[in-house]
């Protein structure tokens, strides 16, 4: 505090949240004039977390509005994201954050970073927001009309969802499982726009003519919509800005104005066009004409796209959006497996399995004990579903087999199959029907030994010619990790009831590993048949005294291998890779 007083004439304050900030003070500076008074508030954690500044009453309505200053007269001085403060240095930290705030309000006085609305629009949008809807609205070049659904889900202040299809958000809401009422359903008129939109934004009816004049045909669609609706009318609009889109909502009020009337002079509230009846609409003399100083509502919109998620919180690949794949089998690797394929951008879903959820299935499986006594694939589908409104997922809670026999191509508008049952019969049998041309797509046969020993996938392509029997022999995986896996299974007390012991953390490491296997045969242009195998904890193993395949002998723990099924190749090692 002395340094601060010597070097700035700083004086201590009350503080708004002692709490989380137990010191405040103020530090006032001179900018381009203006005598400019700091509220730094210094957090219960300083100097691992920078502090925050705000501006006093007086300085506030003498500045704003000005870019990084919001309404609650907070100053955005770091992006706590790129920028942390060094710990070792807090008076350091104090001096930077002084002279990043005196940068940041100079650059606003002189206008020199006007720019920075439309790279925060959102923010600033939201700050003028009456409310938050969200979209799964596919953006367009052109106008179009599209549906707002009203919903109630929990806590949250969300109140609707804007999309092209009713049907695609009354969806949406199911999978979250929210609630909604089918006579609140409306539509809106989406709007794409393509320059952007200046500071300060739109307030009322001449402001949205003059953002909207430069294109006469879109602005022929937008009176043509407002006069065939009623009012309030929303309008979603979108900004396509450096390569990405930005989401807004304004609404125009049913309008009204005071006017003086002709009769004794009399006030009045005027609330239709003037030589029309009250029944009657036309949205160019409402916006022009009669009614130009009304003003707008304004909405913040959150962009719930299953590709702008997976850009905005992944790695900003979207080539697996569209693809479907039918996964047999919803136990332990299966349902993590379809967890998986949602995680890469893969939400349209085939799952197969006839069996129930018990209570023994639950320390590996995907799902809990609050589900215990469903259908693996409901089970499966209700987790994922509530995961991912978009997803798109079908179950068949039966054996795959009976499908195949009542509907013989069922799977061949899926992009590929996954087998995830370790029943060799089965798997014969859509091998069989795979080289018949009966199912024309990939195939990727995946299974587990005991303890996790090792994993294996095996993709078959259609028309490679590689039989899956030839592959075994006695019985034996031709690059099984354990020796003889039967001897380590395990058996409970009943019938039918053996089952491979393994553990969940290293199934995860597996599934990993297949689903990068997966990803990498998506990515090639020409795709080939493969056999995947996962070597697990071998040192664990051989400590334990399980025997290893002599292959397996001297590989290393956690490692992969590769083999061309259609042009044999030895093995490789993409660990070394």
């Amino acid at each position: 505090m002395d340094y601060l007083e010597q070097t700035y004439g700083a004086i201590l304050v009350e503080t708004e949240n002692p709490i989380r900030y137990p010191v405040t003070i103020k530090i006032s500076i001179l900018v381009e004039g203006y005598l400019i008074n700091l509220l730094m508030s210094l957090p219960f954690n300083f100097p691992d977390s920078f502090p925050k500044v705000k501006l006093d009453d007086q300085s506030f309505q003498k500045l704003n509005p000005l870019p990084h200053l919001d309404i609650f007269k907070t100053l955005c001085v770091f992006d706590d994201v790129i920028a942390s403060p060094n710990p070792d240095n807090p008076l350091g930290v104090l001096d930077a954050t002084i002279e990043k705030s005196r940068e940041i309000l100079l650059k606003g006085i002189l206008k020199q970073n006007l720019d920075d609305y439309t790279d925060e629009f959102e923010t600033y949008w939201m700050e003028e927001s009456k409310g938050v809807y969200i979209s799964i609205v596919e953006p367009s070049d052109i106008p179009k009309e599209v549906f707002l659904v009203p919903f109630k889900y929990g806590n949250w202040l969300e109140k609707g969802i804007f999309s092209d299809q009713k049907s695609e958000a009354i969806k949406w809401i199911q999978n979250l499982g929210g609630s909604f009422n089918e006579e609140e359903i409306i539509h809106v008129l989406y709007m794409p726009i393509f320059e952007p939109i200046g500071f300060p934004f739109p307030k009322d009816n001449k402001d949205i003519i003059r953002l909207l004049k430069s294109n006469k045909s879109n602005l022929k669609n937008y009176f043509h919509f407002l006069s065939k609706h009623k009012r309030p009318t929303k309008i979603l609009f979108s900004l396509h800005l450096k390569n990405e889109y930005t989401w807004g909502v304004w609404e125009h009020l049913k309008p009204f104005k005071r006017v003086v009337s002709n009769y004794k002079g009399r006030k009045i509230i005027q609330t239709g066009l003037n030589g029309f009846r009250s029944t009657i609409q036309n949205g160019w003399l409402e916006l022009i004409k009669e009614f130009p100083m009304m003003e707008i509502q304004k909405y913040s919109v959150k962009d719930v796209r299953a590709a702008r998620l997976k850009s905005r919180g992944g790695d900003g690949k979207i080539g697996n959006i569209g693809r479907k794949v039918a996964v047999i089998g919803c136990g332990a690797v299966g349902s993590h497996i379809a967890q998986s394929l949602m995680d890469i951008g893969i939400q349209d879903l085939l799952l197969i399995d006839p069996d129930i959820l018990s209570f023994e299935n639950i320390n590996r499986h995907l799902c809990g004990a609050n589900q215990v006594g469903q259908k693996k694939t409901e089970a499966v589908k209700n987790n994922l579903k509530r995961h991912y409104p978009t997803s798109h997922i079908h179950v068949y809670s039966d054996d795959i087999l009976s499908l195949l026999q009542t509907y013989p191509c069922s799977l061949d508008s899926y992009d590929f199959i996954i087998v995830a049952i370790s029943n060799m019969p089965t798997e014969l049998r859509l091998d069989e029907l795979q080289n018949k041309n009966i199912i024309n797509k990939p195939i990727l046969n995946i299974w587990v030994e005991p303890y996790l020993a090792g994993g294996h996938a095996i993709w078959n392509e259609p028309n490679s010619h590689t039989i899956l029997k030839t592959l075994f022999k006695d019985g034996i995986y031709k690059y099984q990790v354990l020796k003889n896996g039967n001897l380590y299974s395990k058996k409970e007390l009943g019938c039918n009831t053996s089952f491979v012991p393994y553990g969940v953390l290293e199934l995860k490491k597996f599934i990993i590993e297949v689903m990068m296997f997966i990803q990498q045969q998506l990515d090639k242009d020409i795709i080939s048949s493969k056999a995947f195998t996962w070597l697990g904890n071998l040192t664990e193993q051989k400590k334990n005294n399980r025997l290893l395949s002599p292959k397996w002998v001297g590989a290393s723990d956690f490692s992969v291998r590769l083999n061309n099924l259609e042009n044999y190749q030895e093995s490789v090692d993409l660990s070394d890779i």
